[in-house]
Parts: structure tokens; C-alpha cells; sequence
């Protein structure tokens, strides 16, 4: 079974953090996997929000999945814009396993490719459904820590 890394909860990209800690998911978790997919099928509406500026939204980023050989890492990218085709970002992770990619590097990724997007609004998470996939699979000790690192709220 191939097993592909994600580096958890990864929000410390968007809290000035290089590196979040990293979760190894299977490459065949149907929770992950519908995730990505519902990330995929809302992308527009992702698109929409970046286009049109509003105060109230903030820490726009996507996470694509970079893979080299056997390995594969899906890392967030932010200062994210769209140029009609492609997104354009900074990886803001620090990869573990695969090296054809460096912390602080300018991706681009075509909408089909991402594996989740997400900002805030409000101060409330918009998206982010690997997030929430892997914030559900905490500890209710985990999930009090991690929502109380992090500068939005869960609905």
C-alpha cells in the first residue's frame, strides 16, 4: 500500500512556521481521499473569493501534492494568486521526503491538481477540508491544542 505524507494540519504556514509536523495518510484513506475531491469540485468558489477583494478574508492558500519517486508530499502553498489557468504560490512547508521542491519556492499548479484550498473569512475556516479531516482524527485533547494554535474557528 502506498502511503503519501501530509504535513499536518499545516497551519503553521500560515502562523510563520517552516515546518509543520508531518502525517503519514494512505494513499487509499477514503475520508482524505473525498476530501481532496470535494476540494476539487469547490475550487471555483475558492477562485471567486480570491478575486474579489474583501477585508474580511484572509490567509488564502492551496495544497498540492509534490511527489518524487516512490514519495509523495501534499504541502500548502500561500500568497496565492490566480492567473485565469494556474495558481501561483510560495510553498510555506519545508519537505521531508521529496527533494525536487524548497521551502520559500514559486509553484504553479492548475486548479484539476490542487488537494485543498482555504482562507479565512471572518476569522472562520473556509475549506480546508484535509484540515478538518485530520483535526476530526485528534484526541479531544489534540483537537483543544490545536485549535487553540491556530487564529480561526471551526464551524
Amino acid at each position: 500500500m502506498r502511503r503519501f505524507a501530509i504535513p499536518v494540519l499545516v497551519l503553521a504556514v500560515f502562523m510563520g512556521c517552516k515546518k509543520g509536523s508531518v502525517k503519514n495518510v494512505s494513499a487509499d484513506d477514503s475520508q482524505m481521499n473525498a476530501a481532496i475531491a470535494n476540494a476539487r469540485g469547490s475550487v471555483n468558489s475558492f477562485i471567486a473569493a480570491l478575486q474579489a477583494p474583501n477585508p474580511n478574508r484572509m490567509d488564502f492558500g492551496i495544497k498540492m501534492a509534490f511527489t518524487q519517486g516512490q514519495h509523495t508530499e501534499h504541502m500548502w502553498l500561500d500568497d496565492v494568486t490566480y492567473d485565469g489557468k494556474r495558481f501561483h504560490g510560495i510553498l510555506k512547508n519545508q519537505p521531508e521526503k521529496v527533494r525536487n521542491v524548497r521551502y520559500g519556492q514559486r509553484v504553479f499548479v492548475a486548479p484539476s491538481q490542487i488537494s485543498d484550498w482555504m482562507y479565512v473569512e471572518n476569522g472562520k475556516l473556509v475549506g480546508g477540508y484535509t484540515i478538518r479531516v485530520l483535526r476530526d482524527a485528534m484526541s479531544p485533547r489534540e483537537r483543544a491544542e490545536f485549535d487553540k494554535s491556530v487564529s480561526f474557528r471551526f464551524d
